[in-house]
């Protein structure tokens, strides 16, 4: 129980580090956003629990793979809202993109 209090709390410590930072300055926000930090400490939570290096390996790959499967988003947010569109239409639209992309993903290169 204690170990999983430990990763609620380093992870929920990340999302509002990078909001209140994005308050001051959003360069420094999305730098924090775009490291691989969840990542990184996933892949140190699944080794310490399991030892399990092939696992580690196989989840990067997915990774990888679902996290070029979000471009659309972060290409089709920003264009929206620039261009008028409210914020839920613009979310929508782009979680939408993001999730068809992960589906083709899914469907024709990941296939375990």
């Amino acid at each position: 129980m204690t170990q999983y209090l430990l990763k609620l709390i380093i992870s929920s410590a990340i999302i509002v580090l990078a909001t209140e930072i994005s308050k001051k300055s959003s360069v420094l926000a999305a730098l924090i956003i775009a490291l691989p930090l969840v990542s990184l400490i996933t892949f140190c939570w699944i080794y310490y629990e399991t030892k399990d290096t092939l696992k580690i390996a196989n989840l990067s790959i997915e990774i990888l793979y679902f996290g070029l499967a979000t471009i659309p988003l972060f290409i089709l947010l920003p264009y929206l809202l620039k261009n008028g569109f409210s914020f839920m239409i613009s979310m929508l639209l782009a979680c939408g993109s993001s999730a068809i992309t992960m589906i083709i993903v899914r469907i024709f290169f990941l296939k375990n």
